[in-house]
């Protein structure tokens, strides 16, 4: 087992801790784990900290399966999930790029303060457009005197 999953309940942040040569099915066993500590109906925060871990190439199946898996996957949709990976690590690229292409919505990190940053930041809120007023039609002496004059009179 080369991974840890801790759990902030109060935050609702999950840490899932990676280190050394990661193959695909320890990153599922791991996924599994997390997936186990969510509640149902309850978005998380998720950081998976890969610093001391590095990816060896996989298989385009294998790897096409695992993304397949991220992006399909129920209890992670509405969750925050940043990745972080020091500068120049080795990854799986092919992961990244296939769940990325299925919609699986994440950021990359290489330092823990952005990613905890961004990870526990309010979520970004767009004000719902004020419905329109309703207005009174014209009566036809206002647009028969709008089209007289040469303007529209409303």
């Amino acid at each position: 087992m080369a991974y840890e999953v801790e759990v902030n309940q109060y935050l609702g942040l999950i840490v899932c801790t990676l280190w050394g040569l990661v193959w695909v099915e320890e990153r599922n066993a791991a996924l599994d784990e997390t997936i186990a500590q969510m509640e149902d109906g309850r978005p998380y925060r998720i950081l998976v900290d890969m610093i001391g871990a590095s990816c060896p190439n996989e298989s385009l199946e294998t790897s096409a399966e695992y993304a397949r898996r991220l992006a399909s996957e129920r209890k992670l949709r509405g969750c925050r999930v940043a990745y972080l990976y020091p500068e120049g690590a080795r990854i799986n690229v092919a992961v990244e790029k296939l769940a990325e292409a299925r919609e699986f919505k994440f950021r990359r990190f290489a330092t823990t303060t952005d990613a905890l940053d961004w990870l526990l930041s309010p979520p970004t809120r767009i004000k719902p457009v004020p419905a329109l007023q309703q207005q009174d039609e014209p009566d036809a002496i206002t647009l028969l005197a709008g089209l007289r004059s040469g303007r529209w009179v409303a």
